[in-house]
């Protein structure tokens, strides 16, 4: 069958979205590194609808920094690709946005001329947290990666060198203003990014930084996308709906989000004309992601594991989870937490929890409660402060920290705990009996290792008594009935 490409378009069913725009009118005036399957669902199809409603300087370059895979299947279809969003029913869409791909470490220098092109005006990434070699939150000088860099520039390792070796030719060539959004979700990516790249400009060329501090500007983005790997039945389905072999399709949820620091040095895409949108300041907009998506998350996942369920939309079908889910962050989260003017709290809960509900595009319990122990200190402690802290209600916070301390010990006991501590958890568990003083000291042991002696509350008797006896509740009953019996829902 013949591959998806230029020339099928005109032959595309008509269910089938395609691009309204010649692709011989289009100019990429975008750089962006790490092409993977999130990148390709989220902001390529914000630049995507941008070039179908005629701003055709928004196409992409896309940059590859380890395999040619993806340049290797989108370069036979003529960079075309499928977007399938997973809904109730399934919608096709063919997305024209990447122009072109480059592998750095075929042709760095490629990427490097691309980098000080004045073309381009605006650099983005989605290389995941990994990508960005930190240590505590700071560019961890020993990685392998920045070692190089820091030596040589020639044929930079990591995104600090190529933006960093780039900028140094833009300069010399005084080119135009330039901006450079990071896209991965990390509070202050911008900062980040530029800390980086401020390292090796010291290093290798210090008469550059005056020149980027006047024309290239830093900016952070929180984007929201679920986006799960490509499978051997979404390139079935999407052959059958085309009609034409797809080699690297991508599949998504229906719903997407891009809030996008407003701090741009050169030309600032419209992005708010598709549905973007471009704020003073994104820490908000972080902290009720963290605090309502994220926390329920976590919970459910802890919750739902404890219940016997594979799936969280599963869990979400026991109506007693599903109402502490909403109840938690309706009466628990939600008062304690800001809510940046014109956005509805309670409207956002409400999509959250529907979005975990679609069983077309399913999250395992076991994958989210994957590095829990790190997780729950940003999703629930801070708000758990608050609330003790304000006088406000936190029942059920301490149920799901007594949830937590469940999950870790059953799933200990049944070898399925991911978790950089592991070891030091699968330690504390070693209790010799059941008597209730071993299961409070158990507990007490989980919280220490996940960092809770450094909140408030911690050292709440009051709060930590309630943990407490939710644990025991749950050790002894199971999670469905000991939220019957010791969580008054109504509160």
């Amino acid at each position: 069958m013949q591959r998806l490409n230029q020339a099928s378009l005109a032959t595309l069913p008509a269910n089938i979205t395609a691009p309204k725009y010649a692709p011989v009118t289009v100019s990429s005036g975008i750089l962006h590194f790490g092409v993977g399957n999130f990148h390709r669902a989220h902001q390529a199809m914000y630049c995507d609808e941008l070039l179908n409603k005629g701003e055709l300087k928004w196409g992409i370059t896309g940059v590859s920094l380890r395999s040619p895979d993806m340049r290797d299947h989108l370069a036979a279809q003529d960079y075309l690709y499928t977007q399938a969003t997973l809904g109730e029913q399934t919608q096709y869409k063919v997305v024209g946005a990447l122009q072109h791909i480059l592998v750095a470490p075929e042709d760095p220098q490629a990427v490097l001329s691309e980098v000080a092109n004045s073309n381009i005006q605006l650099i983005t990434m989605t290389i995941t947290e990994k990508g960005y070699d930190l240590a505590n939150g700071e560019l961890n000088g020993t990685a392998s990666g920045v070692a190089h860099d820091l030596l040589d520039l020639s044929q930079p390792k990591t995104i600090y060198g190529y933006i960093a070796a780039g900028l140094i030719q833009r300069c010399t060539k005084q080119g135009s203003k330039l901006t450079v959004l990071c896209c991965d979700n990390m509070h202050a990516g911008g900062e980040v990014v530029k800390a980086g790249v401020m390292v090796l400009l010291n290093q290798h060329s210090p008469e550059t930084i005056a020149w980027v501090d006047e024309n290239v500007a830093f900016a952070s983005s929180m984007v929201d996308r679920v986006t799960p790997a490509t499978s051997e039945q979404l390139k079935h389905d999407v052959t059958q709906a085309l009609g034409f072999v797809d080699a690297a399709p991508v599949a998504a949820e229906p719903f997407t989000q891009w809030i996008i620091e407003d701090n741009f040095a050169g030309e600032r895409p419209p992005f708010d004309r598709v549905g973007a949108l471009f704020v003073d300041d994104i820490t908000p907009f972080e902290k009720v992601k963290l605090r309502f998506l994220n926390a329920s998350h976590s919970m459910l996942a802890a919750m739902g594991y404890l219940a016997g369920d594979q799936f969280i939309h599963e869990a979400l079908r026991r109506s007693v989870l599903a109402q502490f889910a909403e109840q938690a962050l309706k009466l628990n989260i939600l008062p304690v937490t800001h809510v940046p003017q014109g956005m509805s709290g309670v409207t956002y809960i409400d999509e959250v929890l529907a979005r975990f509900r679609n069983h077309h595009l399913p999250y395992a319990v076991l994958q989210v409660g994957t590095d829990s122990s790190q997780k729950i200190q940003q999703r629930w402690f801070p708000a758990t402060d608050d609330a003790l802290r304000v006088g406000r209600a936190s029942a059920y916070l301490a149920f799901a920290v007594a949830a937590w301390a469940s999950f870790i010990r059953k799933a200990l006991e049944n070898n399925d705990l991911n978790d950089p501590l592991s070891e030091a958890l699968a330690q504390s568990s070693e209790i010799t009996n059941t008597d209730t003083t071993d299961f409070a000291t158990r507990m007490h042991g989980y919280l220490r290792l996940a960092g809770a002696e450094s909140f408030d509350f911690y050292s709440n008797r009051a709060f930590m008594d309630r943990v407490t006896q939710c644990h025991i509740s749950i050790e002894g009953l199971g999670v469905e009935q000991a939220l019957s019996v010791d969580l008054a829902l109504s509160k």
